[in-house]
């Protein structure tokens, strides 16, 4: 379901993009949680790890092709920053002196505080996003 979704997305430079791949991309974030909670299960099946594992990748191929669009969210943006950097939330939130529930609270479009938002693109620029 997910991928006919992804594939029938308009361009990245599409005004419609970034929130059409914005409601795609909060279906999946779901889906892995639920999936995740399986695969910590003591029972669980080899299909379970791989549809785990094809959710994060679909997830990650197109929260990069957003964070590179002209309507990038900052959760956009920073997750993909800090992926390329293989931080942790905890990491990347110690680094700026956040919390680390508001850094994965940011990547899920949880809107920061002024303040908030201000040490979040210092580290983006500083990781190099």
């Amino acid at each position: 379901m997910y991928d006919a979704a992804i594939d029938t997305l308009p361009d990245p430079g599409d005004p419609e993009f970034a929130h059409r791949a914005g409601i795609i991309l909060a279906g999946l974030r779901k889906l892995q949680a639920s999936l995740s909670e399986a695969a910590g299960r003591s029972r669980v099946t080899p299909s379970v790890i791989v549809a785990l594992s094809g959710v994060r990748s679909r997830y990650d191929e197109l929260i990069e092709t957003a964070a590179n669009g002209p309507s990038a969210t900052l959760g956009q943006r920073l997750y993909v920053a800090r992926g390329r950097a293989k931080l942790s939330t905890k990491e990347a939130a110690n680094g700026v002196g956040l919390r680390r529930d508001l850094i994965e609270a940011v990547e899920a479009e949880e809107p920061p505080t002024e303040d908030e938002t201000a040490k979040i693109k210092d580290l983006i620029a500083a990781l190099g996003g």
